[in-house]
């Protein structure tokens, strides 16, 4: 399960959450400022609005993002990903890498979208029409906001689910933290090429790369809606018949493609948001190995997810004639053609 494997990786990293690598130049956007007072006048008094006080709160982080060196923008990444999973991870250690995964790619997303994308705060979709890389940042807090609440509603109506993520909260709270900041770090690598991608100003319009940037972005749109397909697909397959040894599916749809097809579809969205960013890497060490870490860390996870998912199949469906004609009928446990 996703679940399992994000704890395994995250024990090789917990122990450190900094690194130390050369901070070449990244052309960064051009930017106005980001913290605008709104003055309600009594008299020769004024305050600040609630809005005014989150906008003056996320400066820093969006300044970090768009001008900040490339470690400091990652950094800043690693911080909203960390405020995001630390909290939740207090609650239920297992939301560390369940729902907080889904949510912490959400609010990194939201903070590149609000550094460069609003930095006014003032929402359009103009941006949308005309930046591929506006386009992959949205498409990356979407797939967040749907993972995240997916995940959450999965526990609440599964009774299996709920007990399994109670199980795991083996240690106290604050043992937990170092947990949280791990897995957090992974998040940061992970959705870090949609930060250099937003922060490349040199991409020529029509160009080669540019191209590239825009296939590799319909690539993860494309995961993004297949795993939230399979997911749903799956949710509803089983609804209702939890603990049951009988093998009730799904076998069709998406899952004819594969054995674990919400699998493959994360596997495209990263692959697809690592390679739109890739093309904006350029001689940056921290862009390179910030991205390509992420990337080896998920695509590890979601390899071994679905080895381990095929033999608790094997074990606990193995004898039964659907599961053997699905399983017949569809070789492919992850990705399609590769056995």
């Amino acid at each position: 399960m996703r679940s399992t494997s994000l704890l395994i990786f995250a024990a090789s990293i917990a122990s450190s959450t900094s690194f130390n690598l050369p901070s070449p130049h990244v052309h960064s956007l051009p930017r106005q400022s980001t913290i605008g007072i709104i003055n309600i006048r009594g008299g020769d008094s004024g305050v600040m609005t609630s809005s005014t006080k989150l906008f003056s709160a996320l400066a820093p982080v969006s300044e970090a993002l768009v001008s900040g060196s490339p470690l400091r923008a990652v950094g800043a990444l690693y911080a909203v990903a960390s405020l995001t999973v630390v909290p939740l991870t207090l609650i239920r250690q297992a939301y560390s890498f369940s729902v907080g995964y889904g949510l912490s790619v959400a609010t990194m997303s939201m903070a590149l979208l609000y550094a460069f994308i609003f930095p006014e705060g003032n929402l359009s979709v103009a941006p949308f029409q005309s930046s591929v890389p506006a386009i992959l940042a949205l498409n990356s807090l979407i797939y967040g906001l749907r993972l995240a609440s997916f995940i959450f509603l999965r526990e609440q109506t599964v009774e299996s689910k709920k007990k399994a993520f109670k199980e795991l909260d083996k240690s106290g709270p604050i043992k937990r933290i170092p947990l949280a900041l791990g897995v957090s770090l992974l998040y940061a690598f992970m959705t870090s090429p949609a930060l250099f991608a937003l922060r490349d100003t040199t991409l020529a319009a029509g160009s080669a790369l540019e191209k590239v940037q825009l296939y590799s972005t319909g690539v993860s749109v494309f995961g993004m809606i297949l795993e939230a397909i399979a997911d749903q697909h799956k949710y509803q397959a089983k609804r209702g018949k939890d603990g049951e040894d009988k093998f009730v599916g799904p076998t069709t749809w998406s899952y004819r493609l594969c054995r674990h097809p919400n699998y493959l579809g994360e596997i495209l969205f990263w692959i697809g948001l690592f390679a739109a960013g890739s093309v904006s890497f350029g001689k940056s060490i921290v862009a390179w190995v910030c991205g390509t870490l992420g990337l080896w860390g998920i695509l590890s996870i979601m390899f071994g997810a679905s080895s381990r998912l095929d033999k608790k199949q094997e074990e606990k469906y193995g004898g039964q004639s659907a599961y053997v004609e699905w399983k017949k009928n569809v070789p492919y446990s992850l990705v399609p053609l590769f056995k």
